[in-house]
């Protein structure tokens, strides 16, 4: 199920920590063409779900999303970054991202997703594998294995 909504081009490890802001706008930019709306459109989404709080987990790992009416497609990536990034006040830094962009009217698929990938992020040695991926290529290979192991 992961690998129709995966956008390779989403997939990367970053070794330079960019700032929060800065990692939104360009993760909101690049699901712009596949999700068909505005990278504004997705980067407002997801700033307003980022301070509500509640998409980082104390294992390291981050989940911001945006449910927006429209999306023509339900698209995710993934962002390794090493040392981590602050997307959450409440938890730790997190070094394994996963944004996630759905449409309100098939909000199943969304939810559907987000179990999917708390299935592969909550085991601790499919993190250990995602976190050693030394670039967004074995990233991409090592998040595919790991959703055929938690399918």
């Amino acid at each position: 199920m992961l690998e129709e909504m995966l956008l390779p081009a989403l997939v990367q490890r970053l070794d330079r920590i960019p700032d929060a802001t800065l990692l939104i706008r360009t993760i909101s930019e690049q699901m712009a063409e596949p999700t068909g709306l505005t990278g504004a459109t997705l980067e407002q989404a997801f700033t307003e779900r980022l301070r509500r709080g509640g998409v980082a987990t104390p294992e390291g790992v981050a989940f911001p999303h945006a449910v927006i009416a429209g999306v023509r497609r339900t698209v995710v990536g993934c962002v390794l970054i090493p040392g981590g990034i602050e997307l959450d006040a409440r938890q730790p830094p997190s070094d394994l991202v996963f944004a996630i962009a759905g449409d309100s009217a098939r909000p199943w698929e969304h939810v559907r997703l987000l179990a999917r990938l708390s299935r592969i992020a909550g085991d601790e040695e499919a993190r250990r594998r995602l976190r050693a991926c030394p670039d967004g290529i074995a990233l991409l290979d090592a998040l595919r294995q790991e959703d055929t192991r938690h399918g």
